[in-house]
């Protein structure tokens, strides 16, 4: 049984705060709660001076257990807010060439080879332009056939469509996170050439972090948590710190949770060789188990990926394990049909509660009295908690 437990916390691409971010831990341990049945109490929520994380501590507790949590929560969203809070049509005249980039050097038939359903993802931008631009196109000839003619019209139908394109990306896109999804592919791209120095110096702030949250831990277990973007920051502040303190993991159990994972994303790109170097030092140690979980309702992941494989990386110590649950048994029917209407809420129920019993369950892992690696290598260990929440 685990009595005490310390989470490293690695958020997506969201402009959420730490303490929103944490707040809503608190709520979803609550809603969990309900179903497993056990109570959770926020002990505190600290915010160290000038850091770029907040910690919380915490304590579940079912019929004849109870868990320590210790959530050291780390933040970026100021680094998104410069992303996400350029005005339009700026920003996407900015980040549309970084994200053909990933087209032009040849990562996208490298995602297809990867996982079908996560290249579908990476054209649906541009499908999505070729449509406002077709009907700008006939919109703007039918409208000039009127009064123009000849080169003329032709010129004021290509400057007029470019004009309406950028409108159309602006409202209907943004309501079909279109400008949400050109912002997230130019700080992908800024972040596979190293050319945002908050990027690269934020990475060095969190493999200090995790240094000093490790070493100093004597909790039953370690968990690396990373969802989306949060993991391709884990592996780099991870290997990061692993480079300077080589024994750092040694002789600790720790698990790497890896959660609708975009470190292919980054690390697919010819051009990350670094990031490939970091997921191989990550994958070189013998103490670490990485639990990637897909789903495939989510496309904003590589489903059925293997991502070590994709990347070429084999004869690790690490130990691994790929899931890929299904959401439908996890969650009521309302929920899961408001959920399937945005893909964007599709991939954040990873960090969510679920309405079910399932293994999967997040807040079980962080608040849970199982292993988290035990549980990710056994999943009816489930059965030792009976409906009285008691652990059996």
């Amino acid at each position: 049984m685990i009595r005490s437990r310390l989470v490293l916390n690695f958020p997506g691409f969201e402009k959420t705060p730490a303490e929103s971010q944490l707040d809503r831990i608190r709520h979803c341990a609550n809603k969990t709660g309900e179903i497993w049945k056990f109570t959770y109490e926020r002990k505190t929520l600290e915010a160290p001076e000038g850091a770029r994380h907040m910690v919380s501590e915490s304590l579940a507790a079912g019929p004849n257990w109870q868990v320590a949590t210790r959530i050291v929560q780390f933040s970026w969203h100021d680094i998104i807010n410069v992303y996400e809070g350029a005005p339009h049509p700026g920003a996407f005249l900015t980040n549309m060439p970084k994200f053909l980039a990933f087209l032009f050097d040849g990562t996208w038939f490298r995602y297809l080879r990867a996982s079908q359903r996560y290249f579908y993802f990476t054209i649906f931008p541009l499908l999505l332009l070729a449509l406002f631009a077709a009907v700008s196109i006939v919109a703007l000839w039918l409208l000039t056939s009127l009064f123009l003619a000849g080169a003329v019209k032709w010129a004021v139908i290509l400057a007029g469509s470019a004009l309406l394109v950028l409108v159309l990306a602006k409202w209907p896109g943004e309501r079909l996170y279109l400008l949400l999804t050109i912002n997230d592919w130019g700080f992908a791209r800024d972040m596979v050439n190293r050319a945002n120095p908050a990027i690269e110096a934020r990475y060095g702030e969190f493999a200090k972090v995790l240094t000093d949250e490790i070493s100093a831990s004597d909790h039953d277990e370690i968990i690396i948590s990373g969802h989306s973007f949060g993991s391709v920051w884990a592996v780099a502040a991870l290997s990061l710190a692993l480079q300077q303190t080589p024994d750092l993991l040694k002789g600790r159990r720790v698990t790497f949770l890896a959660q609708g994972s975009s470190l292919l994303k980054i690390a697919l790109a010819p051009g990350a060789d670094w990031m490939r170097a970091h997921a191989r030092r990550v994958m070189a140690e013998p103490d670490l188990f990485w639990h990637e979980i897909q789903t495939k309702n989510d496309i904003i992941a590589f489903y059925k990926a293997d991502p070590f494989k994709a990347l070429g990386i084999t004869g690790y110590a690490a130990r691994l394990r790929i899931d890929r649950p299904n959401y439908k048994k996890a969650m009521s029917k309302k929920r899961y049909r408001k959920m399937r209407r945005s893909h964007y809420e599709t991939h954040r129920q990873y960090i969510l509660y679920q309405d079910n019993r399932v293994p999967f369950d997040y807040m079980l892992r962080l608040f849970g009295p199982l292993a988290s690696r035990e549980l990710g290598l056994d999943p009816s260990m489930t059965a030792k908690i009976d409906e009285t929440g008691a652990l059996v």
